[in-house]
C-alpha cells in the first residue's frame, strides 16, 4: 500500500503566479534529492500560496499529503486531504489517500469507507485494493481481505503486465543449478547503518546459510557507515561484501536497489534477493527446491495478507544474465506514483514484472490461485503467525 499522488513537476499555466510555480518546482526538486524536510516546508508554502491565488491543484494537496504521511503528521495530513475532498469532490485520489492516513491511525472502518468512496468515484487504483486488503485483514475478515488482495494484484498486472518487456526470457528450460559452485549462486542483501533490526537477523542468516542453503553464497551490498567490526564478523562467516555509495543528489531510499546489482552480474547463474531483517527458513528452502526443479526462469513468494505486490523485493529470485542492470531498470521506471521507500517494489513492478511474468513460479499461501500462483509445497510449514519474509527482529532475542 502506498500513495498515488505523483511528484508534480508542474509546468506553469499562464495564470499561475511565478513565485507559486517556483515553490512547486523547488519542493519537487528537494523531494527528488531526498531533502524531505525542505520539500515539506516548500510544498506547504506552495499549497497555501495556490489557495490564496485561486490556483490550487489536486497535486498540491496530494504531494503535501504524501510528505505529511512520511513525517507521521497524521492529524495534519488527514485535515489537508479532507480539505482536498471538499475542494475536488470528483477526484478519486483524495479519498484514496485519505484511506491511507486512516489506516495508519488504526481507523479501519474509516479507511474502508474512504476506499469505497474512491471506488465509487471510478478508481481502480491498486492502492485502494491494497488498503482494503490490509483493513479487512486487521479486522479479522479474511473472506473480504483475500478478494481485495487478489484485486490489487490483478490491477497491478493490468497496469504493468502488458508493457513491452525490456528483455525476452530464453526459450526452453533454464540451465540446472550447480551447487558445487557456490560463487555462482548468490543470496543478495543490502545494508546501511547499524540498526540491530537488520544486523542481528543478517548475522544469524550468515550462520544458518551453510546448513540451510549449502551451495549458495551470501552477498551483502553495504555502505561505509556499517560498523567495520560487524562487517569483519560477516566476512569471517564467508559472506561476500560489496561496498557501495549512493550517487550525489539521490534520495537515501534508492539504497534499497543495491541488492538488484546481482541480477546482471555475469558471474552469477542463480540469485535470490532477500531482506536483511528476515530469517531464512525451511519453508522457503523447500519452495526454492521446487523452483529449481521446474522449467521456470524466475521465482517469487507471497506468504502474508500484506504481500500484494507483484514481486516482493525480498522474496524473489531468478536466473542470472536475463535481466538488464539496475541503471537500465531505472531508465524504464517512470515513477508511476511518487517515489518513496517503496521504490524497490515499484521498479520491480514497472520494469521487471513484464519480463519475469513470461516464466515464473509463484508460491502463494494467501491469494493462490492468482496470476498463476500455486500453494507452497506441503513441507517445512511455519507456526501460525509466522511467515516467509517477516521482520524476524520482532521475535528474535540475541544471546547475551
Amino acid at each position: 500500500m502506498s500513495w498515488s499522488g505523483r511528484n508534480p513537476g508542474i509546468a506553469a499555466a499562464p495564470a499561475v503566479p511565478p513565485m507559486l510555480d517556483q515553490l512547486r518546482r523547488m519542493a519537487s526538486e528537494a523531494y527528488a534529492r531526498g531533502a524531505f524536510a525542505d520539500a515539506l516546508d516548500l510544498q506547504a508554502r506552495a499549497t497555501e500560496a495556490a489557495a490564496v491565488a485561486g490556483s490550487l491543484e489536486p497535486n498540491d494537496i496530494l504531494f503535501l499529503g504524501l510528505m505529511l504521511h512520511a513525517a507521521k503528521r497524521f492529524d495534519e495530513g488527514e485535515a489537508i486531504l479532507r480539505r482536498g475532498i471538499a475542494q475536488f469532490p470528483r477526484n478519486p485520489a483524495m479519498p484514496e489517500n485519505l484511506a491511507v492516513f486512516l489506516l495508519a491511525r488504526g481507523d479501519f472502518a474509516g479507511a474502508i469507507a474512504a476506499s469505497d468512496h474512491a471506488i465509487a468515484l471510478g478508481s481502480d487504483s491498486p492502492n485502494v485494493h491494497d488498503c482494503l486488503c490490509d483493513c479487512y485483514n486487521r479486522l479479522g475478515r479474511p473472506d473480504l481481505a483475500i478478494p481485495a488482495g487478489r484485486a490489487a494484484l490483478a490491477a497491478k498486472d493490468r497496469m504493468f503486465g502488458g508493457r513491452a518487456p525490456l528483455m525476452r526470457v530464453p526459450d526452453g528450460a533454464p540451465p540446472p543449478i550447480n551447487l558445487l559452485a557456490p560463487a555462482e549462486n548468490v543470496i543478495a542483501y543490502c545494508l546501511w547503518g547499524n540498526a540491530p533490526r537488520y544486523q542481528v537477523p543478517l548475522l544469524e542468516n550468515a550462520r544458518l546459510a551453510p546448513h540451510l542453503f549449502p551451495g549458495w553464497t551470501l552477498r551483502v551490498y553495504h555502505d561505509r557507515d556499517v560498523d567495520p567490526g560487524y562487517l569483519q564478523g560477516l566476512a569471517a562467516l564467508n559472506v561476500e561484501l560489496r561496498p557501495m555509495a549512493l550517487p550525489p543528489n539521490q534520495p537515501a531510499h534508492r539504497r534499497l536497489l543495491w541488492r538488484f546489482d546481482v541480477i546482471a552480474d555475469p558471474t552469477v547463474r542463480r540469485f535470490l534477493c532477500r531482506d536483511a531483517d528476515s530469517l531464512l527458513t525451511v519453508k522457503e528452502r523447500v519452495a526454492i527446491d521446487a523452483w529449481l526443479g521446474s522449467h521456470q526462469w524466475f521465482h517469487a513468494m507471497r506468504d502474508w495478507p500484506s504481500h500484494t505486490d507483484l514481486l516482493l523485493a525480498g522474496m524473489w529470485g531468478g536466473v542470472g544474465g536475463v535481466l538488464p542492470d539496475v541503471a537500465t531498470l531505472l531508465g524504464a521506471y517512470t515513477a508511476w506514483r511518487t517515489e518513496n521507500d517503496h521504490v524497490d517494489q515499484d521498479v520491480l513492478s514497472e520494469a521487471v514484472w513484464p519480463v519475469v511474468r513470461q516464466s515464473i513460479l509463484i508460491h502463494d499461501s494467501v491469494f493462490a490461485p492468482c496470476l498463476g500462483s500455486v500453494p507452497f509445497p506441503p513441507f517445512g510449514s511455519l507456526p501460525p503467525g509466522h511467515h516467509v519474509g517477516e521482520n524476524a527482529f520482532l521475535r528474535f532475542m540475541p544471546n547475551t
